[in-house]
């Protein structure tokens, strides 16, 4: 009993923290009544509606009250200056004049009672009813769901009042009465307005960007960005955001974000998490979140910030769904893919599934040439075809347990066939020169499934929640290398494969509270925890005497497990122009290390805490003009596959090293920015890491060069970026993005340290009902990571979209890297060795798209289920 009492008490705390939003504090000196009901807004959250032939600039009010209740500051205030309050809902307060109370001796306190309908008689929900005495407000109400309405007020007998009744698509219409006959009033018809839908349709759109306390938020939908693009094309093409060649996305410098889509976590990287995004219709998406130093309400890893992509959720009661296909002409090779997804809604139930396979074979060139500190020389061309094959489908079912209680469960199952074939031809120059030929095969079959149980509970109208959300995957990966090569010295040949195995297996559950103050005050606090084991295995078999034989100096099988244990806490406070953002977060980590075949353990514990400040200024509201500041602490922790102790050679002067002494890296990010003429941005950021980690390329025994993520001692970034578009006129739009940033490392006992510009420029002409063409074009100079530096790219697309069938249907013609100018160069230099690098992938392409959508049914809310083990799954790298 004395249980359930606690409970109930814990429960009834929101409740009672509600009751107390209804007073105020005020201290107002002969200033205009208009600040009042400001102050009383910014405190209560109620809102006032009133004219301007009411409420006149000059009246003035002086007021000095502590904690007093709304409604007895305005019945102190309002009779002085012959105003009235009235209450239309619970939470929207009209003002009035009195100027015709109190003349009358015989003053009727009643309630007008009516309802609003078409001209089918179905009520309309939520109409603005107006009452006017000739052009002065009175009053007020607003109709409920089924269109009926009450408006209470003094009315005066035998007296003429006016009703203007207004609601979104329909046509405004006003009314006259004497009271008391109020027939007119009783049902009020409103006729269809076709164009003030259409009006509502065209100018309700948002701007391309927006800037938030600690995030910007890019509005894809309705924008350009919109035009039958697919999801990477839109990264590409989103302010502060870079994507190159290799897929690899990036917000301003050069640390790796992390990608997610309606909370999940994308756990490809490179080429493999490109190629998704691109089967990502743009018309599926609604927005872009880009936050560079994420609060504390997200896990503080992941230094290089969050890009988290919004889907569209479907608004219909009944069966939404899309049909695309895409095919792809890749110089002489090809690709294509269909998918197909479904929502549907039952009363309280709601449904969802969707399934997309795919096919693509391209081709690529790369060379290599390494000079040894002895000046012994080795290079190697290389021809690599591709025939990848992948597959994905999901489940999920959401169910409302009342008004303000809903129950998600969520289901996910990937898989992706990955073959990859190399040709290369191997020269080495030196004191026993050698050359010949080498052939390998790479295979890969990683299989992701998972399943999310999500609970929400709204606590009240302000969007206070307690959220409950508990999550399983399970990751399997199969990964194969057969290599064999012969040389002109027959004693040098070589025959061997490599079998990779690995199974992940994350337990994680987490809550958040949110609580919505008076004074625009919101608290957020959570828990979480988070469980991984992790099974790798390496097995290297060599080619003798026609079996294989199991070489054991470069086997292994690592076990590794990691609990995390997190908390949270952050505060928000709202003013009329300014909004700050504190919170602090907590994880403390425990990780176990087990060679099997080495017979070695390692063990870790650590405790971070990571502090976070967001700052809002805005200076001028007509203009969209604001000043902005954040800091944060962030951290990198090793992947899962980095710290196992293994050596995977993948041909005779090519292998990657595990590192289980890698430490996790730890950020201090700073920046400073400013937001003006509506969309217009520019920022500075100052970063500094320690514990940097970093792919560093150095020789080792045999002419061999490894590849080892290592920890360096620190490094430093700082850097800038501009955004503005420009609007030639309605139909032709251009968005300019430029950025920057210097990046030093600390290298053993040497600095390497370079500037990179990244610009670029698009240009979209619409031609309404023909056509909408769009041109975009990228720059970036040299970078560099770590010991190597990358030379600059270069590259122009361009596409055009038509729409039929009442923009149902959309086909898109898209030519990539016209000019076939993309792609990687690098040089690396490490203690007297060089490495010169180039590649070439079939970046000029030709891309053709079909997409349909269709529809059935009334308007719904599409259920997403939030997930809790994002971090996880990124770091489980299948």
């Amino acid at each position: 009993m004395r249980k359930i009492m606690i409970v109930l008490i814990v429960l009834s705390l929101p409740v009672l923290l509600c009751a107390q939003d209804r007073v105020v504090t005020l201290n107002l000196n002969k200033q205009f009544i208009g600040l009042l009901f400001k102050q009383i807004e910014e405190q209560s959250k109620y809102s006032f509606i009133y004219s301007d032939d009411v409420v006149s600039d000059t009246m003035r009010v002086s007021l000095n009250v502590t904690n007093m209740p709304v409604a007895e500051v305005l019945t102190k205030v309002l009779p002085e200056q012959r105003l009235y309050h009235q209450m239309i809902t619970s939470r929207l307060i009209a003002i009035g004049s009195r100027k015709q109370l109190g003349k009358e001796k015989s003053i009727y306190k009643t309630t007008l009672n009516g309802k609003i309908v078409d001209i089918k008689g179905k009520g309309i929900p939520f109409a603005s009813i107006g009452l006017f005495d000739e052009k002065v407000l009175l009053g007020g109400s607003i109709s409920n769901e089924t269109g009926d309405y009450q408006l209470a007020f003094n009315f005066l007998p035998n007296y003429t009042y006016r009703l203007k009744i207004t609601s979104v698509g329909f046509k405004s219409k006003e009314i006259d009465f004497t009271y008391p006959d109020t027939l007119t009033a009783k049902q009020i018809v409103l006729g269809d307005d076709q164009l003030a839908l259409k009006t509502v349709n065209v100018t309700g759109t948002k701007p391309l960007m927006e800037r938030k306390t600690d995030r910007y938020i890019v509005n894809v939908e309705g924008s350009f960005l919109a035009n039958g693009s697919n999801g990477l094309e839109v990264l590409q093409r989103s302010p502060g955001i870079w994507v190159d060649n290799n897929g690899n996305i990036k917000i301003r410098g050069n640390q790796s974000v992390m990608v997610m889509i309606n909370d999940v976590v994308q756990r490809m990287s490179g080429n493999d998490l490109a190629d998704y995004l691109r089967t990502l219709r743009s018309e599926d998406i609604s927005k872009i979140e880009i936050i560079s130093s994420p609060p504390s309400e997200f896990e503080a890893s992941g230094s290089g910030g969050i890009i988290h992509i919004i889907l569209k959720k479907s608004r219909r009661d009944g069966l939404v769904g899309s049909v695309n296909t895409q095919y792809r002409k890749i110089e002489n090779r090809f690709g294509y893919g269909a998918g197909l997804s479904l929502n549907y809604k039952v009363k309280n139930l709601y449904l969802f599934g969707s399934v997309s396979a795919g096919n693509e074979k391209s081709e690529s060139i790369a060379s290599n040439r390494v000079t040894y500190p002895n000046q012994d020389f080795y290079s190697s061309n290389t021809d690599r075809y591709n025939n990848n094959n992948a597959a994905k489908y999901q489940f999920s079912i959401g169910y409302d347990l009342g008004k303000n209680q809903s129950l998600g469960i969520q289901t996910v199952q990937t898989g992706t066939r990955l073959n990859q074939y190399f040709n290369t031809y191997n020269k080495f120059i030196g004191a026993q020169p050698l050359s010949g030929t080498a052939r390998s095969e790479w295979f890969r079959r990683p299989i992701l499934s998972g399943t999310t149980i999500n609970y929400v509970w709204k606590l009240d109208s302000l969007g206070s929640s307690f959220k409950v959300i508990g999550d399983y995957i399970y990751s399997k990966r199969k990964e194969v290398n057969n290599f064999s090569s012969m040389y002109d010295v027959p004693s040098k040949n070589s025959t061997y494969r490599n079998n990779t195995p690995n199974t992940t297996n994350v337990y994680s559950l987490q809550t958040d509270y949110t609580k919505m103050l008076k004074q625009q005050i919101s608290i957020k606090a959570g828990l979480k925890f988070a469980s991984t084991t992790r099974d790798n295995q390496v097995i290297n078999e060599n080619y003798s005497g026609g079996n294989w034989v199991l070489n054991t100096n470069l086997s292994n099988q690592f076990i590794y497990k990691e609990d995390l244990s997190m908390a949270y806490a952050s505060i928000e406070k709202s003013w009329k122009k300014l909004s700050i953002k504190a919170g602090l977060r907590a994880e403390h980590t425990h990780m176990n290390g087990n060679s099997i075949t080495l017979n070695k353990q390692f063990t870790r514990n650590y405790l971070g805490l990571f502090p976070s400040v967001f700052v809002n200024q805005k200076l001028d509201e007509a203009k969209g003009s604001a000043i902005y500041f954040s800091y944060s602490r962030r951290l990198q922790r090793p992947s899962f596959a980095d710290l196992n102790p293994y050596r995977l050679q993948f041909d005779d002067y090519l292998a990657q090293i595990g590192n289980p002494d890698l430490t996790p890296e730890y950020t201090h990010k700073f920046e400073v920015g400013s937001y003006f003429w509506k969309e217009i941005a520019a920022d500075l950021y100052y970063s500094i890491t320690t514990d940097r980690v970093a792919q560093l390329a150095q020789p080792g025994a045999g002419n061999v060069i490894e590849y080892q993520n290592r920890n360096f001692s620190s490094s430093k970034e700082y850097g800038f970026s501009i955004y503005a578009p420009i609007k030639f006129f309605k139909w032709w739009i251009m968005n300019t993005s430029l950025a920057g940033y210097n990046l030093r490392y600390n290298l053993d006992n040497y600095q390497i340290s370079q500037s990179t510009l990244f610009a670029s420029l698009q240009h979209t002409v619409m031609i309404k009902n023909i056509i909408d063409l769009d041109v975009y074009g990228y720059y970036r100079s040299p970078s560099v990571n770590a010991n190597t530096k990358s030379s600059d790219q270069f590259n122009i697309d361009a596409g055009l979209t038509k729409r039929l069938l009442n923009k149902k249907l959309q086909i898109r013609t898209y030519f990539a890297d016209i000019f076939n100018t993309a792609r990687e160069k690098s040089y690396t230099e490490y203690l007297g060795t060089s490495i010169d690098f180039y590649q070439k992938r079939q970046t000029r392409t030709i891309n053709l798209s079909l997409n349909y959508t269709f529809s059935s049914g009334k308007k719904f809310n599409n259920k997403k289920i939030e997930q809790s083990n994002d971090e996880e799954k990124r770091r489980i790298g299948n």
